[in-house]
Order: structure tokens, then C-alpha cells, then sequence
């Protein structure tokens, strides 16, 4: 175990620098804003940060183009590229992620064992999570979170509420952890650690799961999966449910039925419109329809209950929560073919962590 304050350092603490890669805007009147100013002083009277901290630390803000440019919406006039599912997919769907999930599974099995005691959900639900946003720890990100989250604030194209809440929420963060937050790395978002939470998601859902006293979601394995399944809970995941089923729609139905990722239909009503489910009994409760199309093939179509909807809280997109879905129950069968030389054969079907009936393979 380590010591808190190697913990610490080893959360937060990075060499100095002004992320050379990047070019980066110094702009030596930043501080004169008034809307920096209103923010300066908005922090001091609501949480009575000293107001020269918090000079020092807006003073020393690198405006980011390239995060200006990459949440900056694409032009309506411009032309987008068809939707594809398996081309999303491609990108984590692979047997390099798929074997580093398995290898992270064995390496934290007591961890993942505990959190589906203490929280309900199943290991490989984190692990698709943690694959597909930081490939479990190899890619949390370089830019310093209060640039990037001072970039959007202030400077971006739209958001700018939220991402200066969140830039609140990352100074307060930073004083409760007792560290410069000049310090904090993150993504181009202002996102953090293995589960890339955004600093009020930190501060509301990460957990101290490995009991050292300390919260750490970029170098404690075990806060990360304690943190993401505390996250799951908290946004009403329920054991057991599968989370998706595939569907079958009669032809032309398509604009009338499909949702994204809104629940508004009734189960009964779409099946009395020709809506035919695959798999177990749909579980209770209003259900979304959802399209994974690929260009130049039938698109698929699928029903998203409860958990679909939780596992889209952590990101808003229908093909984020299939490919976090389908990451988890590849790397759940190559960790059970790992071990299962070491596994007792107690039938010839299993039930995964989803409530899903998985068959046997020849």
C-alpha cells in the first residue's frame, strides 16, 4: 500500500512545464477579463478562496486552441460522414483491449469480486467502461484540467455554464485534496483518471475502495472500479436486468419507433406495432428503440431498458454504451476461458453479469 502522500503525488503532482507540445496561448491580461474577474470573485465570496490563490492560479491559465477547436460543433453546412456502428466499434473491439481487460480483471479479481457485493454491478460493466475510456489507465490524458476547463469557460463555443462549473468544481477539488490544481491532468474535456470523471463527478461519486485513506482515480486501480460502480449505483443500475435486447421492426415503422437514447415507449404498445424482442423477457419499464447503422448494410436495431439508459449517463451516445456492452462480455468470456482450467463446471449455460443467457460455444 502507498503512503498518502506518494499517493498524492502520484495522483496529481507533475513535473513543471507548459505543455510544449501543445501550442498554447499566454495571455498576460488574462486576469484583466471581467468575466475571469467575476469568476475570481465569485469563488472567494462562495467558498472563500483567498483571492490572490486564486490570481495565482488563473494567471498561470494557457488558453488551448486545439481544445477550442476539437468541442467546437462541426458546421450544419459542412458535410458529416455517414454513421457507422462498426467503425465506432473497431476502435475498442480489439484483441489487444480485449486482452489487457482480462489481464486487468486477474490483476485486480479481489477488487472486482467485492464491488458486485457492494454495489451490484458486474466486474465486466467497469471494465468495458475503463477500456473504452482510458484503455485502464494508458491514456488519462496530458493537458492540465484547468486549461482545458478555462479554455471552454471562457473561450469556447458553447457550454460555456457547465465547463465553468466544472471549473469550480476542479479548485474545489484540488483544496480538499491539498494540491495545487495547476498539478491535475486530465483530458481535453477537464476529465480525470482511469474513469475520466469530470471533477464534479469526482468529487460526488469516486470512492476510497482500497481503505488507504486516500481518493485516487489516476494510480489506485481499486478507487477506479469502487468509484465507477458507486456512479452506476448511484444512477439506478439494477443487478440482474439486461440492459439491451435486439428487435425486429416491420418495415417503414422506423420513423415512428425509433427513439436515440429517449425511453418513451411502452412495451406493450411496441409490440402491438409489429416490434418483435430477441432474448429474455423484456424487464418492466419504458423502454428506448435504437439504431446501430452501418453504411451500405441493414442497419441493426435494439431495445434499451434501465441499465442501457445508466450506462448512457456516463456518456450520452448510443454507440458509447453498445461498445462499452459488448467490450464487457468479450473481455467476461476471455477471462472465463483464462481460468476456467480453474473453474468447477456447474451447468452447460452461464448467466453473465447482465442477466443474459450465454450458451455454451462448441
Amino acid at each position: 500500500m502507498k503512503p498518502v502522500a506518494a499517493k498524492l503525488l502520484s495522483s496529481f503532482l507533475v513535473a513543471a512545464g507548459l505543455l510544449a507540445v501543445r501550442p498554447a496561448i499566454a495571455s498576460t491580461d488574462y486576469l484583466a477579463r471581467p468575466d475571469v474577474r467575476s469568476f475570481i470573485d465569485s469563488m472567494h465570496e462562495k467558498h472563500g478562496i483567498e483571492t490572490s490563490d486564486l490570481e495565482r492560479i488563473m494567471g498561470a491559465v494557457r488558453v488551448q486552441p486545439v481544445v477550442v477547436r476539437l468541442t467546437t460543433p462541426v458546421p450544419s453546412s459542412a458535410p458529416s460522414p455517414a454513421r457507422s456502428y462498426s467503425n465506432y466499434r473497431a476502435k475498442f473491439l480489439t484483441p489487444e483491449l480485449i486482452a489487457v481487460g482480462s489481464q486487468f480483471w486477474a490483476d485486480n479479481a479481489e477488487y472486482l469480486r467485492r464491488v458486485e457485493l457492494d454495489y451490484g454491478v458486474p466486474p465486466e460493466l467497469i471494465l468495458g467502461i475503463l477500456g473504452v475510456e482510458t484503455r485502464y489507465g494508458q491514456n488519462t490524458g496530458t493537458f492540465r484540467a484547468v486549461d482545458a476547463l478555462a479554455t471552454i469557460a471562457f473561450d469556447g463555443a458553447r457550454r460555456q455554464d457547465f465547463f465553468r462549473d466544472e471549473l469550480e468544481q476542479l479548485l474545489l477539488l484540488a483544496r480538499e485534496k491539498r494540491v495545487d490544481p495547476l498539478g491535475i491532468k486530465g483530458s481535453y474535456a477537464g476529465a480525470v483518471g482511469l474513469p475520466q470523471f469530470m471533477p464534479s463527478s469526482y468529487r460526488r461519486y469516486a470512492v476510497d475502495y482500497d481503505g488507504d485513506g486516500v481518493i485516487d482515480l489516476r494510480g489506485s486501480a481499486a478507487d477506479a472500479i469502487g468509484s465507477v460502480a458507486n456512479y452506476m449505483r448511484k444512477f439506478g443500475w439494477i443487478p440482474g436486468e439486461p440492459p439491451k435486447a435486439p428487435v425486429r421492426l416491420l418495415p417503414g415503422s422506423e420513423a415512428d419507433l425509433v427513439s436515440g437514447l429517449e425511453r418513451v415507449h411502452d412495451l406493450l404498445d411496441v409490440q402491438g406495432k409489429g416490434v418483435v424482442f430477441s432474448g429474455r423477457e423484456p424487464p418492466a419499464g419504458p423502454i428506448s428503440i435504437f439504431e446501430l447503422p452501418t453504411p451500405g448494410m441493414p442497419s441493426k436495431f435494439y431495445a434499451g431498458f434501465n441499465n442501457f439508459e445508466v450506462v448512457t449517463r456516463y456518456n450520452r451516445s448510443t454507440f458509447y454504451a453498445s461498445a462499452v456492452l459488448e467490450l464487457a462480455e468479450a473481455i467476461r468470456k476471455a477471462y472465463g476461458q483464462r481460468d476456467q482450467a480453474f473453474a468447477p463446471v456447474v451447468s452447460n449455460a452461464a448467466v453473465s453479469g447482465f442477466g443474459v443467457i450465454v450458451e455454451p460455444t462448441e
